[in-house]
């Protein structure tokens, strides 16, 4: 199994800004994706403190 490094929450918060601002110029969905973006910050954040084992 290849372990996957997660993008830190700065990015993510970025990520989230840039999809509230292009939901202005492209799509107003964009603010769907924003919003998903930005509700999935905590998870990343708490992460590192609970991390799991893969199954063998």
């Amino acid at each position: 199994m290849k372990i996957i490094k997660m993008p830190g929450p700065m990015r993510m918060v970025w990520g989230s800004a840039i999809a509230y601002w292009l939901a202005g110029i492209i799509n107003p969905a964009f603010i769907a994706i924003a919003v998903m973006i930005a509700l999935f910050i905590p998870v990343l954040i708490v992460d590192p403190y609970f991390p799991s084992q893969p199954e063998d």
